[in-house]
């Protein structure tokens, strides 16, 4: 028997042609039985017809299973066998029939017999494909024993009612006799596949086992009677035993429509399922009772029911022999797995020791680690308030501190009935230090800067530090303003002690500017506006310097406020103007002008260049007035050129914010396309304050321009840091020489050596000079004499519209005294 997984419980419908061939076999089955019951006719007539009858019963049971079979998965092959075993007892009927029907003589055996004997050994084999649980050597040995039992027993009443008698009936006859002999012994082996399927352990059979084993029932009494009946010589076509042939075919085909399922058994076969324990013992109990039955008896059926009955008590003293060796090997087995289950049980108890220790030490562990984790936390949190609320360069407290401890010191000057002192300091030459020495020791300097400051205060006052070179001091419980004047004299004396900076000494000293509470306010944000304002003062006094707030200062800061306010919208509201400066050549003929700013404001009036031009420059507005400049100069250049006006080039200023951007080349690009004009067509003019702020990027930046034909002019040359450093790198093309020592050269012979010197500098350097602030005769003549290529001053011509300019550089008389600003 063949083992095989379970089947899917979900089946597709029965072919059509399985569903009619059923139907038909049923129906014959039915006419069969109405047939032995009722029969009718002439004796003729009732034996053709009890001779044909089921023939085609068997026919169609058999294609039915065929049919059907695909429908069994792997089962397909055990409904073949069947099939094909109900076809070849339909066969052999058909050749019984006509051997009977047609010859009028059958005789026995005959080859008819070898259809129903083949369907015997078809069924058997059918039955034997069915799937079954597996089943260990033991279990078979076991079944095997009681199988034999069993068919022991029923061997001794076949071999009483059925055996002996066929023997009888054939004697003489040894091929009649074997055949004869077949049919109830190829019963028997039906019946023990009947107990098998009963016996077997594993899956309860269902309705598809239980009709099985209904028709393999019905089959093996059919058989049986015949082969009784035959030997008497009673059998006759169309009794009873014909109808239980077909009953047993139908019962087939009825079954391959049925799933292999794990349902209740139905009642009889529930029952022998049941009572599978107690049949062996069953079988022997009806062996002694025939046995009994017949003491006393003499001949060979004694003698068999006898020998038969030993036979069964052997078999059954052999299973309990098999039952006590398989329950000594349970028994070891028990205390062999027992031993291994207390051997795991130790093991896996040692592994959980192992694990709880290796646990614990990962609580312990994880909770150092959570420990740390919270520490660090913590810590973290305390650094990111500290940041929050601390300059990262200095480590001193930045302004939001700063403002808090200021609040929380006023108000504890208002219970003490103290003052509170707040000083704004500014580094004076911070930045030429930053250009020079680099930012590393710039921040190095600031951070020695933080320290001094502390040390010039108490513990209790408080140093911040706003940004850039501006710092904060707060001055806590002081009595006057004196109390803060000397703080402040301290603090300039520690600031000017040279600072030592990567084997330099850098140089700086402080403007403060110092405000009083309650003097001269009461809330903190206004001491902080006051004390810068102060140190503004302090800035325009000279620098390193202390000055206190006085209110008029409030009113400068007020102005300075409005003016801001009027230029942002100066631009838009078309305020600001261009005017031009002619520059002339040594025949006095005018070659180019320079474009200067003016703003007429409608609330302000005139607003000199020195005035609006730094609030520009600190509040960022010089770049788009920078940018307006630079485009209305080349516009104005193209007109005049389509004019026909014979002018060279545009000179414009520069600013340092304007200068470093990125985009500063782009703007001055898009300006000169804008125009149609040639880089050669404009001159921009840089201070030394431009040069040295970033000197990297201004040498980029003007390798750039020069790549572009624009011309480069250091403005106001001669008053600056340090420009000599770089005119021999930077691609320069002019010298202006400033106007301060063009005016003094009819008063002061030192003046005329600078101007001089400066010539020949620039002209041994290959670069054009121009003498602005000319505005004397005796001053134009001596600037031509040391030979400088152009001149520029109220004496030639002063700013003004485009269409004022003097193109024949007549002389003017110089009565406006006004300087040449931006």
């Amino acid at each position: 028997m063949s083992s095989s997984p379970p089947l899917s419980p979900r089946r597709p419908l029965p072919p059509a042609p399985g569903r009619v061939t059923f139907a038909l076999c049923a129906l014959l089955l039915g006419l069969h039985a109405l047939w032995v019951a009722f029969p009718q006719g002439d004796p003729v007539t009732r034996l053709w017809i009890s001779s044909l009858i089921y023939i085609p019963t068997f026919i169609f049971a058999g294609l039915t299973c065929l049919w059907n079979a695909r429908r069994h998965g792997d089962e397909r092959a055990a409904w073949r066998i069947l099939g094909a075993g109900l076809i070849s007892f339909g066969v052999g009927q058909m050749l019984y029939a006509y051997l009977l029907l047609v010859r009028q003589d059958p005789p026995f055996p005959s080859v008819a017999d070898i259809g129903f004997l083949l369907a015997l050994a078809l069924y058997a084999w059918g039955f034997l494909r069915f799937r079954h649980p597996p089943l260990t050597r033991w279990d078979t040995l076991r079944l095997g024993v009681d199988v034999a039992i069993i068919m022991a027993a029923v061997g001794v009443y076949a071999w009483q009612y059925v055996l002996w008698g066929v023997l009888q009936a054939y004697a003489g006859q040894p091929v009649a006799a074997v055949i004869g002999l077949t049919y109830p012994v190829g019963d028997l082996l039906l019946l023990s596949i009947l107990l098998l399927i009963s016996l077997r352990g594993g899956a309860r059979p269902g309705p598809r086992e239980t009709l099985l084993a209904a028709g393999l029932l019905a089959l093996i009494v059919a058989d049986q009677a015949f082969v009784v009946l035959g030997a008497a010589g009673t059998y006759q076509e169309g009794s009873w035993p014909d109808v239980f042939w077909a009953l047993g075919a139908t019962l087939f085909a009825a079954a391959s429509f049925r799933p292999p399922q794990e349902h209740a058994l139905f009642a009889p076969l529930a029952a022998l399922h049941r009572a599978a324990l107690f049949l062996p013992y069953v079988a022997l109990a009806a062996a002694f009772a025939l046995l009994i039955a017949t003491h006393g008896a003499a001949g060979p059926a004694a003698r068999g029911v006898l020998w038969g009955t030993l036979l069964v008590t052997a078999l059954v003293v052999v299973r309990q022999v098999l039952a006590f060796v398989d329950n000594a090997r349970l028994t070891a087995q028990l205390r062999q797995l027992s031993g291994e289950l207390e051997g795991r049980v130790q093991r896996r108890t040692a592994e959980l020791n192992r694990a709880n220790a290796a646990l614990r030490e990962l609580t312990d562990d994880l909770e150092r680690k959570v420990r740390e984790r919270t520490a660090e936390l913590e810590a973290s949190q305390a650094r990111l308030a500290h940041q929050a609320q601390h300059d990262v360069l200095t480590g001193l407290p930045n302004r939001a501190l700063f403002q808090d401890r200021l609040e929380r010191g006023i108000a504890t000057a208002v219970r003490e009935r103290r003052k509170v002192a707040v000083m704004f300091i500014d580094l004076d030459g911070f930045k030429a230090v930053n250009d020079t020495l680099g930012h590393a020791a710039g921040d190095e300097l600031l951070r020695e800067v933080a320290a001094r400051l502390q040390d010039s205060v108490r513990r209790n006052d408080t140093v911040a530090r706003l940004g850039g070179d501006e710092f904060t001091v707060m001055l806590l419980g002081i009595h006057s303003a004196q109390d803060a004047a000397l703080v402040a004299a301290k603090i300039l004396d520690r600031l000017r002690q040279p600072i030592p900076l990567e084997g330099a000494q850098a140089h700086v000293t402080g403007s403060v500017g110092v405000s009083l509470y309650p003097d001269d306010g009461a809330d903190a944000l206004d001491l902080q506006r006051f004390a810068d304002l102060a140190m503004y003062r302090a800035k325009q006094g000279g620098k390193n310097n202390v000055t206190f707030y006085a209110p008029e200062m409030n009113a400068a800061g007020t102005a300075r406020s409005s003016m801001e306010v009027g230029l942002r919208g100066a631009l838009e509201r078309g305020e600001l103007q261009v005017v031009y400066q002619p520059l002339h050549d040594l025949a006095g003929q005018v070659r180019g002008a320079e474009a200067l700013l003016r703003w007429h404001s409608a609330a302000l009036g005139h607003v000199s260049p020195a005035t609006f031009i730094p609030v520009a420059e600190d509040t960022g507005l010089i770049i788009p007035i920078g940018t307006f400049v630079l485009n209305e100069a080349c516009r104005q250049l193209a007109a005049w050129r389509e004019a026909g006006r014979p002018i060279e080039r545009i000179s414009v200023n520069v600013s340092p914010a304007q200068f470093v951007r990125d985009d500063f080349v782009d703007v001055v690009r898009r300006a000169l396309q804008s125009w149609r004009l040639q880089g050669r067509d404009l001159e921009l003019e840089l201070t030394e304050r431009t040069i040295i702020r970033d000197v990297e990027g201004v040498s980029r930046r003007m390798a750039e321009l020069r790549a572009m034909g624009v011309r480069l002019s250091i403005d106001d040359f001669g008053t600056g840091n340090s420009a000599l450093n770089y005119l021999m790198t930077l691609p320069v093309t002019t010298l202006k020489v400033d106007r301060t020592f063009v005016q003094a050269l009819e008063d002061s012979p030192g003046a005329y050596r600078i101007v001089q010197a400066i010539v020949a500098l620039g002209h041994a350097l290959g670069l054009d000079v121009v003498a602005e602030g000319v505005e004397t005769p005796a001053q134009l003549l001596q600037v031509r004499d040391l030979g400088v290529e152009r001149t520029q001053g109220f004496l030639l011509g002063r700013p003004g519209p485009p269409e004022d300019l003097n193109w024949q550089g007549a002389p003017e008389s110089p009565l406006d005294e006004e300087p040449t600003q931006r």
